[in-house]
């Protein structure tokens, strides 16, 4: 072969591995293109998903202090109601008292005012429990405590305890309708007058509202 022809096929064979050379390099670059477009696609994706859990995060978050706010603002609101609607009721108790302090003025000179005294005593005799009693009553029911009136109380005293007692009788200074009862020596007390009964009448009543308003 001469040199002319050997030439050719070395030109050749050089333009196939070039042109192999060429083919080879771009598939690398496709390979590489291919692998960076993959790889871009994966951060991307990872970097949209960190940006929606941050997201539902924040969202979360928001959605706890919505619900705190509304919870306090409620609880606000709910306790207003609960002191507006004590205040009403507080007025009306006050008013109803007052109604009942006014129309127990007249009450003495009611027909039934001695029963009244009867029982204010034997509630107290109940209390107290010994069969050694004073009874202090106002100057002004004086007249009712008379020698019949005494002996009944006497007698009902006996039955209330099942056993014989001693009572002594006080007239006292105040003016209030009903009477206080003590035990002898004074030892213990209950006051059974018409302001004091009242007072803790308002005092059971104001319970059962603030039970009501809690």
């Amino acid at each position: 072969m001469d040199n002319k022809s050997l030439g050719k096929i070395n030109e050749e064979n050089a333009q196939v591995i070039c042109a192999k050379i060429a083919e080879e390099a771009d598939d690398e670059i496709r390979s590489i293109l291919e692998q960076g477009r993959k790889e871009t696609g994966k951060i991307i994706s990872q970097a949209e998903k960190v940006a929606e859990d941050k997201k539902q995060a924040i969202l979360k978050d928001m959605a706890r202090e919505i619900q705190k706010s509304r919870e306090k603002i409620l609880s606000s609101l709910n306790l207003e109601k609960k002191r507006l609607v004590f205040t009403e009721k507080d007025k009306f108790v006050q008013s109803v008292l007052a109604e009942v302090k006014k129309k127990s003025v007249g009450f003495r000179k009611d027909s039934a005012y001695p029963e009244f005294l009867k029982n204010a005593i034997v509630e107290g005799i109940k209390v107290i429990e010994e069969d050694k009693i004073e009874i202090y009553y106002s100057y002004l029911d004086e007249h009712l405590f008379n020698e019949s009136f005494i002996k009944h109380i006497r007698s009902v005293c006996s039955e209330v305890l099942h056993k014989d007692c001693e009572v002594k009788f006080n007239k006292a200074d105040f003016k209030d309708l009903g009477v206080i009862v003590n035990s002898t020596g004074g030892r213990m007390m209950y006051d059974n007058r018409f302001l004091s009964r009242m007072e803790r009448a308002k005092e059971e009543i104001y319970m059962e509202l603030l039970k009501e308003s809690l």
